[in-house]
């Protein structure tokens, strides 16, 4: 039995020997494996890809004010009806005459609206009003003898008009890149408009009529048209939009009359028509109500 306890305890040394060599040889593989990944350049490992990105929603209401400059260039189409110089100076029947203006003025007020996005697609409507002060002043004679805003013995007419304010309701239609967004927009205007003539005839009367007068007619009128533009507006946050923006307003013609029926013989009319046709540049702030946090 020696013999055999012998060969036993011989063969269990070799397998235990054996496993621990092949124990050595898998960590040993095991160790370089691992130093082998760690030396992989950063380049080589797949990157996660991003999640969470920040996006910028146009759709909501919004509310806010603006303010910019008005100005306008046309013409003034003024007559000086005389008939009863027609009798024996016909030529002094129509005095009509035109002149050419420019002007500029400041414009500030408020502004609403709502937006819808559909992918980069921005579809809105909007309403605002605007104070502004823009003002046209000239003079004539009734006859071309006689020296404006002077009465040279026939008298002298005066005009005055002044745009107290326009407003708007328009749709717009943008496209959005994340935070910036290009549009145009258009729709319906209307402006309120005072206007007088004033007609001085205190030396020697107006025009042929000898009797002295000094009368003025003051009109009021809301004017109502077409506006159009275009502009670009931008987040500054996820309520807050800064914006700059064009328009054009057309809001047709006016004429007003002023009757002058003191010398029977000589019964007068002053006439006054013109364009109102503006251009302007405004700059505005507004908030979004209901922005997306981000």
């Amino acid at each position: 039995m020696k013999p055999l306890r012998r060969t036993a305890f011989a063969a269990a040394r070799v397998v235990s020997t054996r496993a621990a060599s092949v124990a050595v040889a898998i960590g040993t593989i095991l160790g370089i494996g691992a130093a082998s990944a760690a030396d992989i350049p950063p380049r080589l490992h797949a990157k996660a890809p991003a999640t969470g990105a920040d996006t910028h929603s146009w759709t909501g209401l919004y509310v806010g004010g603006n303010v910019g400059v008005l100005w306008g260039r046309g013409s003034d189409f003024t007559n000086f009806f005389d008939p009863g110089s027609a009798e024996q100076f016909p030529e002094l029947l129509n005095n009509p005459e035109t002149k050419v203006f420019r002007n500029a003025a400041v414009m500030g007020g408020f502004h609403a609206g709502f937006n819808w996005q559909m992918a980069q697609w921005v579809f809105g409507v909007e309403a605002d009003f605007d104070w502004t002060d823009r003002k046209i002043e000239l003079c004539r004679e009734p006859f071309a003898i006689s020296s404006a805003c002077r009465d040279d013995g026939v008298g002298f007419l005066a005009f005055r008009e002044r745009t107290e304010w326009l407003a708007s309701a328009r749709g717009r239609l943008g496209y959005a890149w994340d935070r910036v967004m290009i549009y145009g927009t258009g729709g319906a205007a209307w402006g309120k408009i005072n206007t007088s003539i004033d007609v001085n005839c205190l030396e020697a009367g107006c025009g042929l009529s000898i009797v002295q007068l000094n009368a003025t007619a003051n009109f009021s009128d809301t004017k109502v048209g077409w506006v159009a533009g275009a502009g670009a507006e931008a987040m500054l946050t996820a309520n807050w939009i800064v914006r700059m923006e064009y328009l054009h307003y057309d809001l047709g013609q006016l004429t007003k009359e002023l009757n002058l029926r003191v010398d029977p013989a000589f019964p007068q009319d002053v006439t006054w028509s013109r364009s109102f046709r503006y251009n302007a540049v405004r700059i505005g702030l507004s908030y979004k109500l209901d922005g997306p946090k981000y």
